[in-house]
């Protein structure tokens, strides 16, 4: 594991002492650990949003119907 060093200001500091504690854990690395986490879960399902949205304006730009995928699904089961 690579260590990384943050610098975080006075007022994050005050932020992230009372939500440590506050949320029961065991210190600011873990807090920390757990927020950058959920972060790239979060970065991650924009993403994949953003790609959804990008395949689905090429589908309706080529006319592609529901119901041809479906059946191109279909087909690969068999």
């Amino acid at each position: 594991m690579e260590t990384v060093t943050v610098s975080i200001s006075n007022e994050l500091e005050e932020g992230l002492n009372s939500v440590v504690s506050k949320f029961g854990f065991e210190n600011k690395q873990d807090f920390i650990i757990a927020a950058t986490r959920d972060k790239i879960l979060e970065l991650k399902k924009q993403i994949f949003f953003e790609v959804s949205n990008e395949v689905a304006i090429g589908l309706k730009k080529h006319e592609v119907k529901e119901q041809e995928i479906l059946e191109g699904f279909e087909k690969t089961r068999e």
